[in-house]
């Protein structure tokens, strides 16, 4: 049996907790930590291995995880939490956001928790250094925030940075030196971790950058990340090859592609009479400056508004099955799924090649199940060498197999229909009848469609529904 996959550099989520958050009233904690129970699906095969582990401390973490459940029980307003807390610490210092409201909806349901702070933590992995950062938030201003580092080479207990209550904030000069006089200079608004990195903050900076260059969240009926596998495509001959050779691979009759792009102009041309105006000047200024950032990780090398034409070929014979040619097609006349998948390729093959983090909403919508199965096992094979993540919402209950998932793996969301409040609970620590636990060879799809998971959707009386329905249409 080869064994797991260690860890020498890493880049990953650990755990992300999150409360009074959308329809999350309760703290709930997602967690890419390996179950100590669960053996299975380590290193079976030289093409399957779901996890790794830090040598050093024997932990399993894991290469993906899936999330079930009915519509409108929480998946989605999960990812949405993940996606605040990364697009707030990147962006809570700018100077145009300081007379904002902070941008997050607590639980509404509830008297209680309405005018409450939400709460966000996550616990993840920059090489050697184990991070604990979190925050709680309300409309007006950040209640509290703190961050805490682990070198697991080093130490076995957390050294503190910073904590922070309202605009009290204590830094350690041990630990966090660059945190030193930019309490004075952080608004009531702000990240006191954003702040830092805008004053260069080096520990600050690295955490941020982690944030902007190693988390990509997508959603999964989209294909607004076809322009980034454009441009690896276009600048990349080897990331070209491989979408080429994939797509061949899964035989959805695509011979070859061929992209020709147009320059139509910059994306913000410099406009002369904003000069007049500091204020307005001030901002195009800082938007040119976010977009070269946010551009740069794409190949692009100037900010100018681009044309692509995407051609497929496909194979053309004659009456007789002789093949003459490749005949063209337009790329927007294949079909959805086809166009899904080569917006999906480019941050998927860059996810694994550079360790990074992928979260997908609705992974599989458009794309066939045995299709699905065959990319999640990439991510959990020897091809994955950099330790990448992946972790998506699905409702294709084929993936819920066995043999592609351990029980660690498997999470739920499911909404009280009394309180309207979402919880998340994982396959592995869930209690069949509160009493017996999931084995490793249920058929997880079977029992999860016949609820014994939970989880699923609740229909009232279907039936009572169309008799009704069909006594007002006769009545009409």
């Amino acid at each position: 049996m080869r064994k797991i996959t260690p860890i020498h550099t890493s880049k990953m989520i650990i755990e992300f907790s999150v409360s009074n958050y959308l329809s999350f009233k309760s703290p709930v904690t997602f967690s890419m930590i390996g179950s100590n129970s669960v053996k299975e699906l380590e290193g079976e095969n030289e093409d399957l291995n779901n996890v790794f582990t830090d040598n050093s401390k024997k932990v399993k973490y894991l290469k993906s995880a899936a999330i079930y459940g009915a519509n409108g029980s929480g998946k989605s307003n999960l990812f949405s939490a993940l996606s605040f807390f990364r697009a707030f610490i990147l962006n809570s210092s700018r100077e145009s956001l300081a007379e904002e409201e902070i941008k997050v909806t607590p639980f509404l349901f509830s008297s209680l928790t309405e005018k409450l702070e939400s709460s966000f933590e996550m616990i993840f992995m920059i090489e050697d250094t184990r991070y604990r950062y979190g925050f709680e938030v309300t409309k007006n201003e950040i209640v509290s925030e703190w961050l805490f580092f682990l070198n697991t080479n080093e130490s076995t207990r957390e050294s503190n940075c910073f904590t922070r209550e309202y605009q009290e904030i204590k830094v350690n000069s041990k630990t966090f030196r660059e945190g030193k006089d930019v309490e004075t200079r952080t608004r009531k608004n702000t990240l006191f971790l954003s702040s830092v990195a805008q004053w260069n903050g080096e520990k600050s900076i690295l955490i941020q950058n982690w944030f902007k260059e190693h988390i990509n969240i997508l959603s999964g009926d989209s294909t607004d990340t076809v322009g980034y596998t454009v441009n690896k495509f276009l600048n990349n001959p080897t990331f070209k090859k491989t979408v080429i050779d994939f797509i061949r691979l899964v035989d959805v009759g695509i011979e070859d592609i061929h992209i020709e792009e147009q320059i139509l102009g910059e994306v913000i041309p410099e406009i002369t009479e904003a000069k007049k105006y500091p204020k307005i000047n001030s901002l195009i200024s800082e938007l040119q400056e976010e977009l070269k950032k946010n551009f740069s990780q794409s190949g692009l090398k100037k900010l100018e508004r681009k044309e692509f034409e995407i051609t497929s070929y496909h194979k053309k014979y004659d009456e007789a099955m002789n093949l003459m040619e490749l005949a063209e097609l337009k790329f927007g006349l294949e079909s959805a799924g086809t166009q899904r998948l080569f917006a999906l390729l480019g941050p998927w093959f860059d996810t694994l090649e550079n360790g990074s983090v992928l979260v997908i909403d609705e992974f599989g919508s458009n794309i066939h199940t045995k299709l699905s199965i065959e990319l999640l096992k990439i991510f959990q094979s020897t091809i994955n060498t950099t330790n990448a993540q992946l972790i998506f919402a699905s409702h294709d209950t084929n993936l819920l197999r066995n043999d592609l998932f351990r029980r660690d793996q498997i999470w739920f969301t499911e909404k009280d229909s009394a309180s309207g409040s979402s919880d998340l609970y994982s396959l592995v620590e869930y209690k069949i009848n509160q009493a017996t636990s999931v084995r490793n060879d249920a058929s997880f799809e079977k029992d999860y469609l016949i609820g014994k998971y939970g989880a699923i959707p609740y229909f009232g009386d279907i039936a009572r529904f169309v008799n009704e329905f069909s006594k007002t249409a006769d009545d009409e």
